[in-house]
């Protein structure tokens, strides 16, 4: 009895070996190096990461660069990975990030070498902030910012300051003053003295980004001479009130200022008196809440701060509204949807969105368009808002509300709709532009074309964004008509506001499209506008 126990106890077993040995795939292995991208050195001490897997099945891995360099990873399944690398004072040489993976595809048993990275160094820069009279400021706040990347500082006594950390590419360089506007009225001085109001100033010394110069920072060097001299400006008050405020509410002053904002308490009665607001644009808004809990909120009311004072400014509570609409078609081409794969592609297609401007404090509101091209949006908070809609590839060519015309796709809801009905004008965007870019040495590839609207806002967030290929070609489909600005320029430089690209203003090419235009334009290689 034993024996044959015994005996089928073998059988079990010599089945069971090759079953295992058959269902047990050989891990693989990847091995690599990091260097600086400009010194060619091994990176020691740089932490590498390898993520991926195969059938929903995501793992990740880490190491440490060695002395030279060097890392590996054993014990890998087999599947798809990415491998990425990072180290405090470097950035990825190709996109500034740091983070950019190199793809490995890995078989049961591989030994895959020579997966080599390369990181570059960051930059520094260093100036001094005086202020209009060439006086050092301490503790000022500084910041630079660049396409992909930022950093600040604050002054020391002698005003000077040191912003490191930053990935190679052309930066703004600015103070910050924000929040100074709740310091009240300018001092009272019997010594003859005045105080100063010293303004958020760009470098090297003006009030707008437009005008700003640009600091170019290298990879591993520090760039000198970054020096600001703020710009003196008038005290200004902003004062106003809450029309029909409750009398138990506690009201809050809201200040925006593109997707910055501050707020503080303000009186009972319902008024304010700002001051030390730096010239630009702003909305002011009160909010408190009301006895069941509800957030109550008046309608952003937008001001422009210049040199004189803004007084009598009324903050409003306007109910939201509840809008029917329906879509109008320019003719049978606009109408179109294309057909796609797939259950509900169509329906994905038609949707109306209002798409607050920042500057006025409205939200959002959006709501599906049905095949007959009506739509209901509820709710919609009072404010100006920019009309988009999907639906193939047509454009919003005008909006009405009631009796009221709007050209384009903003509407103006600041005092509610009132009960009308919009009606939503759709165009054909059926033209296209195209061409070839070119330097010095003939046809640019891996650059990014933009195509703005002549005259967007600074949040319009309309711009189109095509690659050059191995060529220099670059394509644009679907162009609505109207007035458009483009340049040619590398990922890294890709700061755009409103319809300029930052550091490019004056190198711009302009291009008109009418209906059905197939538009060549050719294009050079622009370097950015010297400051």
């Amino acid at each position: 009895m034993r024996n044959s126990k015994f005996v089928a106890g073998l059988l079990l077993l010599a089945a069971a070996v090759p079953l295992t040995a058959q269902s047990s795939a050989k891990p693989a292995s990847v091995q690599g190096t990091i260097t600086n991208s400009i010194s060619g050195l091994p990176v020691p001490r740089a932490h590498v990461s390898l993520q991926g897997g195969s059938e929903g099945k995501q793992v990740r891995f880490g190491a440490t660069s060695a002395a030279d360099g060097r890392f590996s990873f054993t014990g890998v399944a087999a599947g798809n990975y990415s491998v990425s690398a990072d180290r405090v004072g470097f950035v990825n040489s190709q996109n500034g990030s740091g983070r950019e993976g190199v793809t490995v595809m890995l078989k049961a048993d591989d030994n895959k070498t020579g997966v080599d990275l390369k990181l570059m160094p960051t930059g520094a820069l260093t100036g001094r902030v005086t202020d209009s009279d060439g006086e050092p400021l301490e503790n000022v706040h500084v910041e630079a910012r660049g396409a992909r990347s930022g950093n600040s500082d604050i002054t020391d006594e002698n005003g000077r300051y040191r912003i490191g950390g930053l990935a190679p590419g052309k930066y703004t360089v600015q103070t910050s003053s924000r929040g100074n506007y709740f310091g009240g009225p300018p001092e009272i001085r019997t010594d003859g003295t005045t105080e100063a109001h010293n303004a958020e100033t760009y470098y090297p010394g003006v009030l707008s980004e437009k005008e700003a110069g640009k600091i170019d920072v290298r990879g591993g060097l520090e760039t000198p001479g970054a020096d600001i001299r703020m710009v003196r400006v008038p005290f200004v008050r902003v004062s106003g009130r809450v029309v029909d405020l409750p009398a138990d509410a506690h009201p809050s002053i809201a200040i925006e200022q593109g997707n910055f904002g501050n707020g503080t308490s303000m009186k009972r009665d319902g008024t304010f008196v700002l001051w030390r607001l730096d010239p630009g644009k702003y909305t002011l808004s009160a909010d408190w809440q009301a006895p069941n809990g509800e957030e109550v909120r008046t309608v952003g009311v937008p001001i422009e701060v210049a040199g004189s004072n803004i007084d009598n400014i009324e903050l409003r509570v306007v109910p939201d509204s509840d809008i029917s609409g329906r879509l109008e078609f320019e003719d049978d081409d606009a109408k179109k949807i294309p057909k796609r794969d797939g259950p509900g592609q169509e329906d994905d297609e038609r949707r109306i969105a209002l798409t607050g401007q920042k500057v006025m404090g409205a939200e959002q509101a959006d709501a599906t368009i049905d095949a007959n091209g009506a739509f209901q949006l509820k709710k919609v908070a009072a404010g100006k808002y920019r009309v988009r809609v999907s639906w193939g590839t047509a454009y919003v060519k005008s909006v009405r509300l009631g009796a009221t015309t709007f050209e384009g796709a903003t509407l103006d809801l600041m005092n509610g709709a009132g009960g009308a009905e919009l009606s939503v004008l759709m165009g054909a965007a059926n033209s296209s532009i195209s061409g070839t870019v070119q330097d010095a040495k003939g046809s640019a590839a891996g650059l990014m074309v933009i195509l703005l609207p002549a005259e967007a806002d600074e949040d319009s967030e309309d711009e189109k964004i095509a690659g050059t290929g191995a060529d220099g070609t670059y394509s644009f489909d679907h162009v609505a008509p109207g007035s458009y600005r483009l340049v040619a320029v590398p990922e890294n430089e890709m700061e755009i506001s409103g319809s300029q690209v930052i550091g490019y203003e004056d190198q711009m090419e302009s291009v008109t499209v009418g209906a059905k235009d197939k538009i060549t334009k050719d294009l050079k290689r622009r370097e950015p506008t010297p400051q």
